[in-house]
């Protein structure tokens, strides 16, 4: 797994087995151990129990496939926020991604990591969602333009 550079993570466990859910925290330990502090923080990692579909037809829920039960795993163990998802049915997915946007945004990654990133073509601008930063080749920086604002 490669995490380096990465502002966010997600862990995807199946709901149907419990041994799924208790590898996350593997997981998490490899993400930690791995990712760059942003702005002097751990970047947000999300926990996500997919299939929830199958709960469906299930007769019997286990203890583990509450919500209530996930919500207690994901607090206990310093998950940013956990969502019962269905990639089948595209249930919570939109949900749990802007979550984790908002939590990145909250880190201000804008100020804390615009010099670490690099226009591919020089000649051309680097945009990062709404701010343009030039590519000035003489010296291999960015210029922020005084006269360009945020248009948020």
């Amino acid at each position: 797994m490669y995490v380096k550079g990465a502002l966010g993570c997600i862990v995807v466990t199946d709901i149907m087995n419990l041994e799924s859910l208790t590898a996350s925290l593997r997981w998490k330990e490899v993400i930690e151990e791995n990712a760059d502090f942003v702005g002097g923080q751990m970047i947000p990692i999300v926990l996500l129990q997919n299939k929830f579909d199958l709960l469906e037809v299930q007769e019997k829920k286990e203890e583990y496939q509450d919500i209530e039960y996930l919500k207690s795993f994901a607090e206990k163990n310093n998950f940013k926020a956990c969502f019962q998802v269905s990639a089948k049915s595209d249930m919570n997915l939109e949900k749990a991604i802007e979550m984790l946007l908002q939590e990145i945004l909250k880190l201000n990654i804008l100020e804390a990591s615009r010099d670490n990133f690099r226009s591919e073509r020089p000649s051309e601008s680097l945009r990062l969602s709404r701010f343009s930063m030039p590519y000035n080749e003489k010296d291999n920086t960015k210029e922020q333009k005084n006269s360009q604002k945020c248009n948020c």
